[in-house]
């Protein structure tokens, strides 16, 4: 599998990675030992990169439960910004973006995530500066 460096960062991706909206939104809690199959083969094929979402599904809970003593192995991503509980009615605060992100930690029992991606922001919201500032507030935890 060939690797690459992730845009302008020091992450290192396999150039294929798992996009998990499918497990998410197609398996059940009762599902977890094919989720488990999935997500082991793919890194036991060399894919680095896992793209989820709380959006997903059950795909960041699926990752908990299945593959959190491979964290080591995997780059991270998942996505805040898509109102999916009725707490996320307004999703571009900082109080929502800060839960958002607590929340997909405990998820998939982690206690790190690589990559935070807005899920569809507006210019207009990020230049009010909340959004960033969770983002940043985030990062240096």
């Amino acid at each position: 599998m060939q690797i690459s460096t992730l845009g302008k960062t020091n992450l290192k991706i396999s150039r294929l990675g798992a996009g998990l909206s499918e497990i998410g939104n197609q398996l059940t809690m009762a599902d977890v030992n094919q989720a488990s199959k999935v997500l082991n083969a793919a890194l036991d094929g060399g894919i680095t990169f896992l793209d989820t979402a709380g959006c997903y599904g059950i795909s960041e809970e699926l990752i908990g439960l299945t593959i959190p003593h491979r964290r080591h192995e995997y780059v991270l991503a998942t996505k805040c910004g898509h109102a999916i509980e009725e707490s996320d009615s307004n999703a571009w605060t900082k109080d929502t973006i800060t839960y958002s992100i607590e929340r997909s930690l405990k998820r998939m029992k982690t206690d790190y995530i690589d990559l935070i991606q807005l899920h569809s922001c507006n210019t207009s919201i990020l230049e009010e500066g909340e959004v960033i500032t969770a983002i940043q507030n985030a990062r240096d935890a």
